[in-house]
């Protein structure tokens, strides 16, 4: 990737963890916190697996943003005392490790909120199978590769264009808001805009004090708990104890109140993270954005016709939204208007089938192919063709418990076995 990560999430692997940090010195390890919390019913002791009170106060405790790292500790070590579990082996190690998994620990880092679990790998793994085969080639996956990335380019050209042209309702006749609607793409505009209705609405200013440097608003939230906006004047700068801001890039309640209370129009662009804004584009993938005056855009037809290509589309899509069969009726259109060119465009021969393969490897196709692609391991993964995966007990007791109870016909009791396997089930 050119430079190390700034946070890797994984598994609880202690040789994982051991060469992160004696390669990736400076990035910062975390551990999954679903394969954690998944491991919670089974560390329980028996006691307690009936008790739902502890499992939500653990999962209060654990998965909370704005507990501080010394609030953590109390709140665990109350819970730990109340059900008597400080010396169950697994509380206590998972205790010790708390700083590698524990948000309470990564509220000072960016994006730290964000990226808790490994769910971000799996989707992409998961993406990518749709479009990859497990005895590909090396040249069909590359090509496969390419696919997937045009599909995921085009979803992303697709959501640009919506992002410039539906304007979003509002909640409020805050110049801030519609501000924040021209920045933002759609998705993080509705999350910003769920704060500043919880700044007009639910949240008040408890305090505020005042120095030549200083600005010091107390904030009193829905939920009654008091938070800091803290303004310092010399650097025109906002910060707030609930550190939203650091953790996912967004402005919080509390800040755009006192935005509100100074009579501010505009969100400072020091406060536009560039990962939520519509004009944040790939630049190392599809190259930085360029005006459409852009001499060089001009000077290339292929790319201007595409443009407008694309414009007409959307355009009568959005004219179409509301009405399904009309949406139908133009489907059947551009599909006969496909069919039709392609009567125009001749069969690619063979060798026109090789170029692409040529021109990936600067060569031409060797009489005879010495590297083959190495066998699949069968037994790795869920694209393995013998599907011989180790299911684990709690999995199987998931699935035999997902069964329609029966009759058995033998002792009369309904249950997950018949007369054949009676007195055996019955005794496990």
């Amino acid at each position: 990737m050119g430079q190390a990560p700034k946070m890797i999430v994984t598994d609880q692997d202690r040789g994982m963890r051991a060469a992160i940090r004696d390669v990736l010195v400076d990035t910062k390890h975390r551990w999954c916190m679903w394969h954690i919390m998944l491991k919670l019913t089974d560390k329980i002791p028996r006691r307690c697996l009936e008790n739902e009170e502890l499992k939500k106060e653990i999962s209060a405790c654990v998965w909370s943003e704005v507990l501080e790292p010394e609030e953590f500790e109390d709140s665990w070590m109350g819970i730990m005392e109340r059900y008597e579990l400080l010396h169950v082996e697994w509380f206590v190690t998972m205790f010790d490790d708390r700083e590698m998994w524990v948000p309470a620990y990564f509220r000072d880092f960016p994006m730290g909120s964000l990226i808790r679990t490994t769910s971000v790998s799996e989707s992409e793994n998961s993406f990518y199978k749709t479009f990859t085969r497990p005895r590909s080639n090396l040249v069909e996956f590359i090509m496969n590769f390419d696919h997937a990335l045009a599909a995921q380019r085009n979803s992303s050209s697709k959501l640009d264009y919506m992002d410039s042209t539906i304007i979003p309702p509002f909640s409020s006749q805050l110049v801030l808001e519609k501000h924040a609607a021209t920045k933002y793409t759609d998705h993080m505009f509705k999350r910003v805009q769920r704060e500043i209705v919880d700044a007009l609405h639910h949240c008040s200013t408890d305090g505020l004090l005042k120095d030549d440097v200083l600005e010091i608003s107390t904030i009193k939230d829905k939920y009654s708990k008091s938070w800091v906006v803290t303004y310092t004047t010399s650097e025109d700068s906002y910060s707030c104890s609930c550190k939203l801001f650091g953790r996912e890039g967004i402005l919080c309640s509390h800040i755009f109140l006192v935005f509100k209370n100074r009579f501010l129009k505009v969100i400072p662009d020091k406060y536009f993270h560039v990962r939520w804004l519509k004009t944040a584009l790939a630049d190392v993938i599809r190259g930085p954005a360029r005006c459409l005056t852009d001499p060089e855009l001009l000077s290339d037809p292929n790319q201007l016709s595409k443009n407008k290509v694309a414009d007409i589309f959307f355009s009568y899509m959005k004219k179409f939204d509301a009405d399904s069969a009309i949406i139908d009726l133009f489907s059947v259109g551009i599909d006969e208007l496909g069919k039709s060119l392609m009567t125009r465009i001749h069969e690619p021969s063979l060798a026109d089938k090789d170029k692409p393969v040529k021109d990936f490897y600067f060569a031409e196709k060797p009489a005879v192919v010495r590297v083959q692609p190495p066998s699949v391991v069968s037994t790795k993964g869920s694209k393995s063709d013998s599907k011989s995966r180790l299911v684990s007990a709690k999995e199987k007791a998931i699935k035999l418990n997902s069964k329609p109870l029966r009759q058995c016909k033998k002792c009369g009791e309904f249950g997950h076995h018949d007369s054949r396997n009676c007195g055996r089930q019955k005794g496990k």
